[in-house]
């Protein structure tokens, strides 16, 4: 389905096509009457995606993304932007448009072969110019719809040319009855007095309802946070630590002085006289001479030095 909600144009001096809001789903025809000839072309390529809305989103099968639209819509006949030149060849344009469509060259259509099958070759020779015009559109329209992606079609005033509006009224609308179900709409000056079916018009702004087109580029959303029964802003409790509390801690202390003290002090080294009570270990610390080392170590014996010769006081006595 297209929808159309309140997409609008502003040319270089004014406002082109005013707010306007349409909606057509496949298998339907609708018309959309407004003036001036400008503003249905500039409406005609907002609506096939050929031209970005100022204002307002216009979608096709929920998808906002122009690429989209204009992947699966075709824009027909319009004035000065791909109406056929008068000084070519029915069998000129025929050519031209089956090139354009996108499929590799040995799948593409041939032209006499297309016109055979569709009815045109009594007029492959004739000017563009020189052909009826409703049977025209009705060719354009036939061009378009072979590419296989389309399901849009957007044809731009085809009442801008002489003939009876029933005509091609009922030429278009076979296209959107046809197995394909195309989505068709017409822009026009005014609507035919033969035309019952659904009418939008330009300028017409009504919001369209229950319509939530996704956005052109579609974040990935990111992971919620799962849900827990504490507050996510408090910090979550530490588990304690596989140590002793500190009243074991303390009483574990109070064991180890009470050992220390019931044991023989007689084991310990006591220091020498006019020596410190206690050396530097090597961590900084003195080791005083109560404190017992986990294996005490036996002190290792020094040698007396021997008393030195003392001199005789007395010439006579050192004889003796």
């Amino acid at each position: 389905m297209l929808v159309a909600d309140s997409i609008s144009f502003q040319g270089r001096h004014s406002e082109l096509v005013p707010p306007t809001s349409l909606r057509v789903a496949p298998g339907e025809m609708l018309l959309v009457a407004g003036e001036p000839q400008g503003a249905r072309t500039a409406l005609a390529l907002l609506l096939s995606g050929r031209m970005k809305p100022g204002g307002g989103v216009v979608a096709w099968g929920g998808s906002a993304r122009l690429a989209h639209l204009r992947k699966h819509s075709a824009v027909v006949d319009s004035p000065n932007i791909n109406d056929p030149e008068a000084h070519l060849k029915v069998r000129d344009v025929v050519s031209e448009d089956l090139s354009l469509i996108p499929s590799p060259p040995w799948r593409k259509p041939n032209p006499k072969k297309w016109m055979a099958e569709h009815g045109y070759s009594d007029i492959a020779g004739d000017w563009v110019d020189a052909v009826d015009p409703v049977r025209l559109t009705e060719m354009l329209t036939q061009l378009a719809a072979e590419n296989p992606q389309t399901r849009l079609l957007v044809v731009d005033s085809p009442d801008r040319h002489p003939g009876d509006d029933a005509v091609w009224l009922e030429a278009l609308e076979r296209f959107a009855l046809s197995d394909r179900e195309f989505a068709v709409i017409a822009t026009v000056a005014r609507v035919p007095d033969s035309w019952a079916g659904p009418v939008a018009y330009l300028g017409a702004a009504e919001p369209a309802a229950e319509f939530e087109p996704e956005p052109e580029l579609e974040p990935a959303p990111d992971a919620e946070p799962e849900e827990t029964s504490e507050d996510p802003g408090d910090p979550a409790p530490a588990e304690p630590d596989e140590q002793d509390s500190p009243d074991e801690q303390d009483e574990q202390d109070e064991q180890d002085e009470q050992d220390e003290q019931a044991a023989p002090t007689a084991e310990a080294p006591h220091p020498e006289p006019g020596e410190p009570a206690g050396e530097p270990s090597e961590a900084g610390e003195s080791v005083g001479a109560g404190d017992i080392p986990a294996e005490p170590a036996e002190p290792e014996p020094q040698d007396t030095p021997a008393p030195a010769p003392q001199p005789a006081s007395d010439p006579s006595q050192a004889k003796d």
